[in-house]
């Protein structure tokens, strides 16, 4: 069994902190006073804290500062950018000293030929995105509405998605450079074997693959991975389709699983919103439509990317799409991502992430700001729940009006959005927003929060990603089928056997 670091012992605390001193530099050890607003604010309401904050120049500096760690008897927790609002931002489930991985941002190599790229935990995706459009962009990072400063490699182990045919990020990402608080440290593709020239081009080497245990786990510190990157065909469209009252959610969904089947529309391209999350994220508070949509939850509505690399093929699919979603949908708009001189526009469509879902996070708030700043210092409360359900009508009007449940009566702004990940299932993207100094609204939050995760759980929904919140809730709910929990226990006692890494991350799964 893995044993818990002690207690925040004051005097182990500081003799840490020193040695780390030592190892990494004074002026990357930031402790008591030194700590930031930025560490110590998050979007809920929350008891375990920073300890300290430990700041690495590179990754070669992180084996040893975990085994320092693991010898002292000091927890630490992983953060790379810090901005998964709503899941947890930069707090650790537990006290724990931080380690910031935002000063390891390279991109270590790009290989536009192939479509791969090799990234450290600090690489943005704007960093990313950039770095490809200045090689032409012959392949891109698929898009997502997050924040355009937040950690490629991260979203990835956090199996967060993107928008498209490799919308999967932690399905493109393989050898990954893991360190453990052992102070150990392997790579898990080709490169272990020596062969780094065949790691870049082949996922899977023989043997074991173990990159899994390193998503949404802390059993180990990922210090860079190669991703696969989306080709970027020539040719692009949206189409948005208004399916109208959830009643006109059966013939849509039951519609779009055929044209997923058929391979007219990609896995992770496809995207169902109801009225609420319209208007806090994809139109945008400005948008003409938008004092319309907020008064009208209930009024859902369809994306779709289509993309080609002929556009005589672009053509005839957006047609048999449209002409298909025309018979279960009652408005249909055709967007291109070109302007009126034909030249291509910057868009989610070609990876140019635009943050817009930031802006779900204020409308808990009487006042929201122009374009969206950082929610955890400017008072937001903001919650996410990630449930997985079929992609039929029935489970989204099942997991829309317990929603509209959980949320009666309260001073939360809930909304709804989904994603069409296989021809078979959704993704969930369920939000609480509300203005943290409201008086009650915090505590009327996690009430609502807790009802969500039981709620789905009792829909037979269960959570494809978690956030800080979500463990206690579980705990109180998930019952083991099998003997997963002891064999997760000793995974944990082999990795780290000293409980090092973020202790308390496995709640809700019961590993300890």
């Amino acid at each position: 069994m893995p044993s818990t670091p002690p207690a925040n012992d004051p005097a182990v605390l500081s003799a840490f902190l020193e040695a780390a001193r030592l190892r990494i530099g004074a002026g990357r050890v930031a402790a008591g006073d030194a700590i930031g607003a930025e560490w110590t604010s998050a979007t809920l309401p929350w008891t375990a804290r920073p300890l300290a904050v430990l700041s690495p120049e590179t990754a070669d500096a992180v084996p040893a500062l975990l085994a320092l760690a693991a010898s002292h008897g000091v927890a630490v927790h992983p953060v790379s950018r810090g901005r998964s609002w709503g899941l947890g931002s930069r707090l650790p489930p537990r006290d724990a000293a931080i380690l910031d991985l935002s000063g390891l941002d390279r991109i270590l190599d790009v290989d536009m030929a192939r479509g791969t790229a090799r990234i450290e935990p600090g690489v943005t995706f704007e960093a990313l995105q950039a770095r490809l459009k200045a090689e032409g962009l012959a392949f891109h990072l698929p898009s997502f509405g997050g924040p355009r400063d937040a950690s490629v490699l991260a979203n990835a182990l956090e199996r967060g998605e993107g928008a498209g045919p490799l919308g999967d990020r932690f399905a493109s990402l393989w050898d990954l450079d893991v360190a453990l608080a052992t102070g150990e440290r392997f790579r898990t593709g080709h490169a272990r074997f020596a062969q780094e020239p065949l790691s870049a081009r082949h996922a899977r080497p023989a043997g074991p693959l173990v990159e899994g245990l390193f998503s949404q786990s802390g059993l180990g510190v990922v210090l860079s991975g190669r991703i696969a990157l989306q080709p970027t065909l020539a040719h692009a469209n949206m189409i948005l389709a208004d399916i109208g009252a959830k009643d006109g959610l059966d013939a849509a969904l039951a519609t779009l699983t055929r044209l997923i089947h058929a391979g007219l529309v990609a896995p992770h391209a496809a995207a169902i919103w109801n009225g609420a999350k319209r208007v806090s994220s994809l139109v945008g508070r400005h948008h003409g439509d938008a004092g319309a949509l907020a008064t009208k939850p209930d009024d859902w509505a369809l994306s779709v990317v289509i993309t080609a690399a002929h556009p005589d093929l672009l053509q005839l699919s957006v047609r048999i799409v449209t002409s298909e979603l025309a018979k279960v949908c009652r408005d249909i708009q055709v967007q291109s991502d070109r302007d009126a001189d034909g030249r291509r526009l910057e868009t989610p469509i070609t990876g140019f992430s635009d943050g817009n879902n930031v802006m779900s996070a204020y409308w808990g708030k009487a006042e929201r700001p122009e374009v969206p700043g950082n929610p955890d210092l400017d008072g937001c409360g903001f919650l996410w729940v990630c449930p997985a359900l079929p992609l039929e009508g029935q489970a989204v009007r099942a997991l829309a009006a317990l929603l509209e449940t959980v949320a009666a009566g309260t001073p939360l702004y809930p909304a709804l959005g989904l994603q069409a990940v296989t021809a078979r299932a959704l993704h969930g993207y369920v939000s609480l927003a509300w203005d943290r100094s409201t008086p009650g609204a915090d505590a009327a939050a996690m009430t609502a929060h807790d009802a969500l995760i039981r709620g789905c759980h009792a829909l037979g929904f269960a959570p494809y990603r978690l956030g800080l919140a979500d463990a206690d809730a579980l705990d109180e709910i998930a019952t083991a089928a099998d003997d997963w929990p002891a064999v997760l226990t000793r995974l944990r006692a082999a990795l780290d056997p000293s409980g090092t890494l973020s202790p308390g991350r496995l709640r809700g799964l019961r590993p300890l």
